[in-house]
């Protein structure tokens, strides 16, 4: 996966290679960097004025624990002047697709991700009986991931044991003389949305029982608090390998929330994750870019839209041009390989499978069946010489015919197999 190739010994030499300036104090490469990430970010808009893109990698909708759409999520987003978003919803993937289309119609890219629950426990942890609650990030390409039907399973399992996790919570603080209706819970959280500690939160504060969300947390639902409930989460080291094999960046979320944060990142570092959230509201920590040492050091608002007054807003992130070139460069190769495997499946699986596994697909791909043939029809984000010599490639190699058709304004790489 990412990571940087090892250097031999020193050499006979015996000369020691002049270290590079830092990107920023460097105005070529500076540029270069500006240029290649100003394409990458709104590759369908002429690039009329050149300058740093805006980028935000962790943000929610109404989808999971956020108060905006999708839709208006990214409305706000392009309002402030983010040209790459990340969706990163809580266990889900649902809006996505709503979020793709409303983003390429503005000129912006959308990253489809989501924010996997997971747990960890380290050996004292292990023999005190008790487990710590992770979040890992994970990043796919435009066309989604690759084999979406294992990741959709897990995220499901997760979902469903948050549905009796929450009504624990609220028979937990019954018994705490605070109680809430379990149909509040569920209306907070909408429909179709499966309700998470957030959505409890607001229930307490509804009620009156708490005068903000951040004290339901401190006095009820916090990790190990009186009302708080574990749920039904992988271990952190298997889900940092499902999102590897389902084509994904594999980044740890808020790392300043945990307990115990060093055993949980060397483990991590070992099952292969790629990178760690090191920015936050207050810029660049330097305590965590030197725990994540040679990982992938980024950062996004985690904006819910919740209306504190201590929320960073959507794109309040600063991310300079050599983390986001850093994230792109390592992002590339992964999401080509995940390509590959999306088109090996299309033409090597049976037409149901296809047509099945099409229904979980959360990415920017169309399939269409015509009369004598299967259209697969590839996000036009997909613009790149080597993204598009990959297509035609494996095309080819696979036995698909290959075309560029017309798609809502875009040009699009489609393959086809016949019926």
């Amino acid at each position: 996966m990412a990571g940087g190739s090892s250097r031999g010994g020193s050499g006979s030499s015996g000369k020691k290679k002049k270290k590079a300036k830092p990107l920023s104090k460097d105005p070529v490469r500076l540029a270069a960097a500006v240029l290649t990430l100003s394409k990458w970010a709104s590759p369908k808009m002429p690039c009329l004025n050149l300058s740093l893109p805006k980028m935000d990698l962790h943000t929610h909708s109404t989808c999971s624990d956020g108060r905006l759409s999708p839709t208006d999520l990214v409305l706000r987003a392009h309002r402030n002047g983010v040209n790459v978003l990340a969706l990163t919803d809580h266990d889900t993937m649902e809006g996505v697709p709503v979020a793709l289309k409303v983003a390429r119609d503005l000129g912006m890219r959308l990253i489809p991700g989501v924010e996997i629950s997971a747990k960890f426990a380290s050996t004292s942890q292990l023999q005190r009986g008790e487990e710590e609650n992770v979040h890992i990030l994970a990043y796919f390409s435009c066309c989604g991931p690759a084999h979406p039907e294992e990741l959709e399973a897990c995220l499901n399992k997760i979902r469903e044991g948050r549905y009796t996790r929450a009504k624990r919570m609220v028979q937990k603080l019954k018994a705490l003389n605070k109680p809430v209706k379990w149909e509040s819970v569920l209306d907070i959280a909408g429909d179709g949305v499966a309700p998470c500690r957030p959505h409890v939160a607001r229930a307490l504060l509804e009620a009156g029982h708490v005068d903000t969300i951040g004290e339901a947390f401190t006095r009820f639902l916090r990790d190990s608090g009186p009302a708080y409930v574990a749920g039904a989460e992988q271990p952190a080291e298997e889900v940092v390998r499902l999102i590897h094999r389902t084509g994904g960046i594999a980044v740890l979320a808020h790392p300043w929330s945990l307990k115990n944060p060093s055993p949980l990142i060397d483990r991590l570092k070992d099952a292969g994750l790629d990178g760690m959230e090191v920015y936050r509201s207050g810029g660049k920590d330097p305590a965590w870019v030197t725990c994540a040492g040679n990982l992938l050091k980024v950062g996004g608002s985690d904006y819910h839209a919740s209306g504190a007054v201590e929320e960073t807003d959507v794109g309040g992130i600063a991310l300079p041009a050599g983390t986001m070139l850093q994230f792109l460069t390592t992002a590339q190769p992964i999401w080509i390989s995940a390509l590959r495997v999306i088109l090996e499946e299309f033409a090597q699986s049976d037409l149901e499978t296809v047509l099945s596994a099409s229904l979980s697909w959360k990415g920017d791909i169309t399939i269409r069946k015509l009369e004598k043939e299967v259209l697969l029809i590839l996000s036009p984000l997909l613009d790149g010489e080597e993204e598009r010599a990959l297509v035609q490639n494996e095309a080819l190699r696979l036995g698909l015919s290959h075309s560029i058709v017309r798609e809502q304004g875009f040009d699009c790489c489609a393959v086809s197999r016949q019926l």
